[in-house]
Parts: structure tokens; C-alpha cells; sequence
């Protein structure tokens, strides 16, 4: 089914200022949250033979490292470090004060809005400098960021899902590594993020490309076959087959800052909006695919084509270029969507 463009309900402009207002904060949030993160744990004093001596600590579990003995320069050295440690914390928690309340009036808007959950692993991925360059995120969840870019209430609505999934991008051409031409040295992984998190999570026996929490919330990894073999020290192990990943690694990637349900902020990066519809209408035709998820992957699917035709043309545009980079699997879909909305590519 098509819809008309007067099926989309867009955001009043208050909403995009809030919306506009909110990236910006987190923004600001996010490199001093990263600064923060990049410092030592501590610095502190420890009696060695008898004489006082700096000692660091770069993470929790460290033991501690000497620097040298007490003299003008390692008293410096502490001072420094610990006006800098205080000057972040204060910084942080004002961003995090004026986050809040600019998500308020986000949420008062009726914006789209995240589950605090997923936010809170969003965040910290982002933090860590994984969201983006090596992961992107997929499924139902991607359709909040779509609907905040491109500014409308999407028609078929922007159903919930306790699902989190994510896809791997190191490599590709939607990695912003990738575009930045920055080779990852980051030691950071998936799991460690979710075992920063909470403790308790661990890869499922059955399924190796899915975490689980001992509550029992789900955290799945997909990887287009390209991207195999991932690093070896991330312990998820996604199928190396699901060839419709491939697509979702196309294009232009969508970056936006959402509001979460309880008043805070995550951010999202997800797939380039055509192919994402594109890779639903096929999933909704692949017989190994749940027979409860069809209907909804092909309204999303539908839907998202309708809106880059009437809203994206100049970030995302369906135009013979587009069209001439489908792979034969997807040409169909797009054919027929042209067909039934009488849409044509133009050059």
C-alpha cells in the first residue's frame, strides 16, 4: 500500500528547535563524557620504604603504577589530574541537568522516544566510539530515528519491540571510520560494553550472536558476510550467511539524538532509510522468516520508500542512480512500489 504525502503527520517546527536543541547538549555531553572516561581512574599516595610515592590507576581492576616520589613535580602532576577530574564531573552533571530538561519538553511534544534500556547501552557505545564505526542499529528500533530525520509521524505508527538488534559495519562504507579513512585500534567490544552495563549478561549456547541478561533481555548481532571474520575479541559470533545484511551497509547512514522515556537522551545510528525499505519488503517474502513479522515488515518497508520519495530527495534520493545500484533481489520490490504509486526515477 502507498500513502499520499498528506498521510504523514509532520513535526511542528517547535519540535525540530526541541529536537535540534536536545543533539546539541548531548553533543557537549558526550566529548566531556569521553574525557572524563579517557582519564585515569585515580591518582593517590603510597608509602614505598618509607617515602611517599604517586601512584595511578587506569582502570578498576588496576593495581596501581608509580610514577615517582613525592617532589614539586608529581604534586603537580596530582593536582592537575585532580582539577581537571573535578572541572569534568561538574560539567557533566550541568549538561546532564540541561539534558533532562530539554528532554521534558521533547517528550511534551510527543516526540519519538526510546526505552531507557536501550538507551542506556546506546550511550555507552557511543561513548566508547563503537556506535557508527562499527555498529548500527537495526529492526523496529531504526523507525524512531527515521521518523525524528525526516520530521513526520510515519503512517503505519512506530510500534515498540523489547528486540535490540545491532549490525556490524567496521569496514563498510556507512562506518563513519570507514568515511574518515581511521584505521579502529580500539581494544572496546559489544560485550564489554554490556558487561559494563550489567554483569550478567552472556552469550546464548544456542545462539552465539545473542547475548542475554539474567533477566532475560536480548541483545543480537547481525554481520553481512563481508564483515566476517569480526575482531577476536568480541565474543558474539553472528551467522556468516545472511546475505540481506549486505544492503543495509549501503548508502548513507542516518545519525539522530532521541529522548527517552524517562526524560534522558540515546543516540541512534542507523541504516540508509531506501535500502532499510527495500531490505523489509524482501524479508517480508523470505520464507524462513516468522510468519507474525511479515505484515509489519512489508507496511515498514512501503512506507519508508513513501517518505524518501517525499521527504528525502535531496539526502536520500530514488533516482536512476539509485536504481542502477540495486542488486537484482531488490529490483522487483522497487519496481513494484514505482508501479502502484506511480512514482518514476528521474535522472
Amino acid at each position: 500500500m502507498n500513502h499520499a504525502k498528506s498521510d504523514f503527520r509532520p513535526f511542528s517546527s517547535d519540535s525540530q528547535r526541541v529536537s535540534a536543541n536536545l543533539e546539541q547538549i548531548y553533543r557537549a555531553w558526550l566529548d566531556a563524557r569521553r574525557q572524563f572516561d579517557s582519564m585515569p581512574v585515580s591518582m593517590f599516595w603510597a608509602d614505598k620504604d618509607g617515602a611517599d610515592y604517586l601512584y595511578v590507576k587506569f582502570s578498576s581492576t588496576d593495581n596501581g603504577t608509580s610514577i615517582g616520589p613525592r617532589n614539586p613535580d608529581t604534586e603537580k602532576q596530582l593536582a592537575g589530574f585532580t582539577q581537571t577530574k573535578d572541572e569534568l564531573k561538574a560539567r557533566i552533571q550541568s549538561f546532564d541537568a540541561v539534558i533532562q530538561e530539554r528532554a521534558g519538553l521533547y517528550r511534551r511534544l510527543r516526540l519519538p522516544s526510546l526505552p531507557d534500556r536501550q538507551a542506556e547501552i546506546l550511550r555507552k557505545l557511543d561513548i566508547d566510539e563503537l556506535l557508527g564505526n562499527d555498529l548500527l542499529v537495526v529492526g523496529t528500533n531504526a523507525f524512531v530515528a527515521y521518523e525524528l530525520f525526516i520530521g513526520a509521524k510515519l503512517p503505519t505508527g512506530n510500534e515498540e519491540t523489547e528486540d535490540f538488534d545491532l549490525a556490524w559495519c567496521r569496514g563498510s562504507k556507512v562506518s563513519l571510520a570507514t568515511l574518515l579513512g581511521k584505521q579502529s585500534t580500539k581494544t572496546k567490544t559489544l560485550f564489554g560494553v554490556l558487561k559494563s552495563i550489567d554483569s550478567s549478561y552472556r552469550i546464548s549456547p544456542r545462539k552465539p550472536y545473542q547475548a542475554v541478561s539474567s533477566d532475560g533481555y536480548e541483545v543480537e548481532l547481525l554481520a553481512a558476510p563481508s564483515t566476517h571474520p569480526l575482531p577476536k575479541n568480541e565474543a558474539f559470533d553472528p551467522m556468516a550467511s545472511l546475505i540481506e545484511q549486505e544492503w543495509l551497509l549501503k548508502g548513507t547512514a542516518v545519525s539522530v539524538v532521541v529522548a527517552t522515556i524517562r526524560g534522558r537522551v540515546a543516540p541512534l545510528v542507523v541504516p540508509d532509510p531506501r535500502w532499510m525499505a527495500l531490505h523489509k519488503l524482501w524479508l517480508a517474502d523470505k520464507r524462513e522468516r516468522r510468519a507474525d513479522k511479515k505484515d509489519k515488515d512489508r507496511r515498514q518497508g512501503n512506507v519508508l520508500l513513501d517518505a524518501a520519495r517525499y521527504f528525502l530527495q535531496t539526502s536520500h534520493p530514488l533516482d536512476i542512480d539509485f536504481v542502477l545500484e540495486l542488486p537484482e533481489e531488490l529490483r522487483q520490490y522497487f519496481d513494484k512500489w514505482c508501479a502502484s504509486g506511480g512514482f518514476v526515477p528521474e535522472a
